[in-house]
Parts: structure tokens; sequence; C-alpha cells
């Protein structure tokens, strides 16, 4: 943890870093951090944690494709909470804490699609955004529901292991994934 980190957490291949409030909950509960600050730092760890599959084991191709590490990132900070502490149902809150931002930066005037052109060094940050991170994880539960659990679960499985140590677009994932849709 470090006291005056720039951001919520930064990830990379075999080191996470975490602004202290980002990371760490106080012992005593009832002193100073309430449940949902503990729920909140647990998907901060969790969107981390999966950054080592989605973004550092597959990178995207470039920066258009941020959505690809960051929505999965997100939304599988959700499958491993809702795995980790049934008792949270953090799947409840997904839609008030996801899709509500995506369906509102979407409005926007200054929305761009989920796969947006990167031509100039000033474009890359624009992107790290709801769009990138809340639209992008609504996506991504979308085909989990519309391909049913099995058939998800082993697109996922072989899009890690055809990109591993490599780079995929969103063209790749569509591919795996309609494969096994049609599969299952």
């Amino acid at each position: 943890a470090v006291p005056d980190f720039g951001f919520s957490a930064m990830e990379n291949w075999g080191l996470i870093t975490f602004r202290e409030s980002a990371f760490l909950v106080p012992e005593d509960n009832n002193k100073s951090s309430s449940a949902k600050h503990t729920e909140r730092v647990a998907l901060v760890v969790a969107h981390e944690l999966a950054h080592q599959w989605f973004g550092n084991l597959v990178t995207p191709r470039w920066w258009n494709d941020l959505w690809l590490k960051e929505g999965f990132a997100t939304y599988m900070s959700y499958e491993c909470l809702n795995f980790a502490e049934k008792k949270w149902r953090v799947f409840e809150t997904f839609i008030q804490n996801e899709l509500q931002k995506a369906f509102e930066k979407d409005s926007d005037k200054s929305s761009h699609p989920i796969s947006f052109p990167v031509d100039h060094a000033s474009d890359i940050r624009r992107i790290f955004d709801p769009i990138s991170y809340s639209k992008g994880a609504s996506i991504i539960r979308m085909m989990n529901s519309f391909l049913g659990g099995e058939a998800f679960k082993a697109g996922i499985t072989r899009y890690l292991e055809k990109y591993q140590y490599d780079n995929a677009e969103q063209e790749d994932l569509w591919e795996i994934l309609t494969a096994y849709g049609h599969e299952y």
C-alpha cells in the first residue's frame, strides 16, 4: 500500500500497488470502515488480481481495445467476490455500480464506442472511463448470460490459452466465443 498513490491501484506483472484507502480495512469494522467499504476494497483487490490474466497474460493489441482488459477485470472482480463471499450478493449491485454508470456515460455527448480508434496519445487517457470499465463489464456479463456459463467459461479459457503472453483484439474474442457458442 502506498500512502499517496495517484490511482486506487495499478497492476503490473507480479507487482500490484494500491492507495492505502483502496487496500486497507481497519481491524475493528465498527470503527471507521463500513461493510460497503470492505466490499469496495475487495472489488478493487479482485479487479487488480484479474488483470494478471486480462491485461498482463493477454494484453490488448492496441489501446482501442482497452475495454478487453478493463471490462474483464471489472466483470471478473464481481464473479470472484460472488464466489468467495456469497452473502455479499455483489451481483445485486452490479446494475447500480456498473450498468448505470455505463448508461450515464454512453448518453453523454463526449461518449465514444467501446472500441475507440486511438490515434494520438491524448486519446489514451480519455478512454479510461466508464465505457471501458463499466460498459465493457456489462457486455461481458451479457455474453455470459447469452452463451451460458459453460460455453462462456470454456471460451474464455480458450481465449486465455491461445493468446497467453501475446496480444489480442476484440475480433479474436468474438471468434472464440462464437465457436464455443455453437459448440455448446
